[in-house]
């Protein structure tokens, strides 16, 4: 057997026989030879012989007898991998011949950063007959250095166009299975526990988006947006073992009297809304209702991993069940929602690790919610809850109040280009002065 290559490159296939010797062409012509390739069928039509065919040892073919979905074959080329580093490439997608070696040549000289990335050109095409491609445009889509704030609300490294050191991929645990779509955003968003990204600012390879009978993943899966959504809550839910050297733990703890439609509303708000990675403690105080009970009551949201369900002590009141909830979670902070909630604040947990990061202060509350004189809808510091074990203050001391127009530094960027587009939208371009 040849020796351990600098590089692994990934690509799982399915049914796309036409355009598989295209993205295999693009891997020999790089300017990094040292290098492996592991194809992996994922049950789809028998691609071997095309695979083969080029007579280089350093491709390597995997058949699949099933097929069990792009996460299942990833995790499977992961347990292959013999290179020091990790590249992906879908099988319909090409490289530049400088992308191993731009990228590998920035992990190699920044031992302190695990993961590197590169830009690539979204290609629009019309798909033709025989696997051929017409393009119709060709542009940069995705291209910003990297933030791991923003990384938390969306993926901005695609995963063409990365390569991260393979320890990384067990330290995370590799991609949860059960994930469909976006599942480079799983990876990245585990990645960013761990380590800082190296963004290469030089456009190394293409991805091709057909204008019509899309198939890939992410396209598809969009058709139905319920079960988009839940994707979505699998992939915020995947917190990877810890400890997390780049990120802060946060638990979400909240009192539940009874299992209503209300509750139900402020468990998605928390699952789909939050953002920042939070494991989220459901304190049931209806005595007469077990756990297994409350989380059929959840549906489908029951069975998210970062969903936990614990019974409040008989007779417990309001701050004794928020205490037992904050003790089963050992935390940095802690968010205590409350009934009473605004479920229209976007990006609340971000915004408030952000400025909590930024200004010295106990914990934050958010105009939204509204009430003065209630203890509640407040993210606290761990020392500043546990300091209050018999009930709480109406006014926690060192509780900062966000201004509505206040900007995480993190996303400064980024909400000054939305605002831009909603002004460009309204025809306001006063606004936009």
């Amino acid at each position: 057997m040849r020796a351990a290559p600098k590089v692994t490159v990934l690509t799982p296939t399915y049914n796309r026989a036409a355009y598989l010797p295209d993205a295999i062409r693009s891997v020999l012509g790089q300017e990094l030879a040292d290098w492996e390739m592991l194809v992996i069928n994922d049950g789809g039509v028998d691609v071997r012989e095309a695979v083969e065919g080029f007579g280089d040892e350093r491709l390597r073919y995997f058949g699949r007898d099933r097929n069990c979905g792009k996460a299942a074959c990833l995790n499977f080329g992961l347990q292959h991998a013999r290179g020091e580093y990790i590249a992906y490439l879908d099988d319909d997608d090409v490289w530049y011949p400088t992308h191993l070696a731009t990228l590998a040549r920035v992990l190699d000289e920044n031992p302190g950063v695990g993961v590197a990335y590169s830009d690539l050109y979204k290609v629009i095409c019309l798909p033709g007959e025989g696997g051929r491609r017409y393009p119709l445009e060709k542009r940069v889509d995705v291209c910003r250095d990297y933030n791991r704030m923003f990384m938390f609300y969306f993926n901005h490294t695609l995963h063409v166009s990365l390569m991260h050191r393979k320890d990384l991929a067990a330290a995370i645990g590799g991609y949860d299975e059960d994930v469909r779509v976006l599942i480079d955003w799983d990876l990245t968003r585990k990645l960013s526990f761990y380590t800082d990204f190296q963004h290469v600012q030089a456009v190394t390879g293409e991805y091709y988006v057909p204008i019509k009978k899309s198939d890939r993943i992410s396209d598809v899966q969009r058709k139905d947006q319920e079960s988009y959504l839940h994707n979505l809550r699998r992939i915020r839910a995947d917190l990877p073992p810890e400890p997390w050297p780049k990120v802060e733990k946060l638990a979400v703890v909240f009192p539940v009297r009874r299992w209503n439609d209300r509750t139900l509303r402020i468990v998605r708000y928390f699952t789909d809304m939050l953002n920042y990675p939070s494991i989220i403690v459901l304190v049931n105080r209806d005595a007469g209702r077990s756990e297994g009970e409350c989380r059929r009551l959840l549906g489908a949201i029951g069975e998210l991993k970062n969903i936990c369900i614990m019974s409040a002590e008989a007779d417990a009141g309001l701050h004794e069940s928020y205490l037992a909830g904050a003790r089963r979670v050992e935390a940095a902070y802690y968010y205590l929602p409350s009934e009473r909630l605004c479920l229209q604040v976007e990006l609340r947990l971000i915004e408030g690790i952000s400025y909590m990061s930024e200004t010295p202060c106990q914990g934050v509350r958010w105009p939204a919610d509204g009430r003065r004189g209630w203890p509640y809808d407040v993210l606290l510091r761990r020392e500043a809850l546990l300091a209050c074990p018999d009930q709480p203050p109406m006014d926690w001391s060192g509780v900062h109040v966000l201004a509505e127009d206040w900007i995480p530094s993190a996303l400064e960027t980024d909400y000054l280009l939305q605002f831009a587009r909603n002004c460009q939208g309204d025809g306001d371009y006063r606004g936009m002065r």
